[in-house]
């Protein structure tokens, strides 16, 4: 079971930060920063719908912008797949049970399926896995134990044969609790490596 962002694709968390501020939309100080990541929250969670968060983002924009240079500049956080890992995952398919367990949101989804397209030729991540699992689908988000609890009821898998691969530490501890086995993938961490070790043991 994998994490998506900072695992299969790569963060600049940065240049999105940069594209919205070329928006005129600042959240500066704790403030700000307290109530960007409620809203975020609610997005991630789909109590908030992704019009409604861009509308309520450009309440804090000095500038008039359009709908599609929005979702441009949120979906600039975006830097790749690791192709390597990619590669190594489509081997695996059909051997072990693959699931994808993502906080994300309505307004990412179609930069990385279009990403995963253009970089790997694959269509979307439901090709790619057998299970495909998003926090603003789900309405509950990592590492609340509710969306663990929900993958093991629809998936059937055994989380003492699962390992869970994620880049944050809350995310895996939480899993652990249930019984999973998991890895946090670490900066320069190829993801293949510890899959690896993990089939080899």
């Amino acid at each position: 079971m994998f994490d998506l962002g900072g695992v299969l694709i790569g963060l600049d968390v940065v240049r999105t930060v940069k594209e919205l501020e070329a928006l005129g939309i600042r959240m500066d100080g704790e403030a700000g920063q307290v109530e960007f990541m409620s809203l975020l929250m609610d997005l991630e969670t789909g109590r908030m719908e992704a019009r409604d968060f861009m509308n309520t983002l450009a309440g804090f924009s000095t500038k008039k912008f359009t709908s599609g240079q929005f979702e441009q500049a949120w979906g600039a956080i975006f830097t790749g797949f690791d192709l390597d890992t990619i590669h190594f995952i489509r081997k695996l398919k059909g051997r072990y049970p693959l699931l994808l367990l993502s906080n994300t949101n309505a307004l990412h989804v179609p930069h990385f399926e279009r990403l995963l397209k253009e970089q790997a030729g694959i269509p979307g991540m439901h090709h790619l896995f057998d299970k495909v699992y998003y926090s603003y689908v789900l309405g509950m988000r990592k590492p609340d134990r509710e969306i663990y609890e929900h993958v093991i009821r629809d998936s059937g898998i055994d989380p003492a044969e699962t390992l869970f691969i994620d880049d944050l530490k809350e995310n895996t501890d939480a899993a652990r609790e249930l019984g999973f086995r998991v890895h946090q993938l670490k900066e320069g961490e190829k993801v293949e490596e510890v899959l690896t070790t993990y089939v080899m043991a």
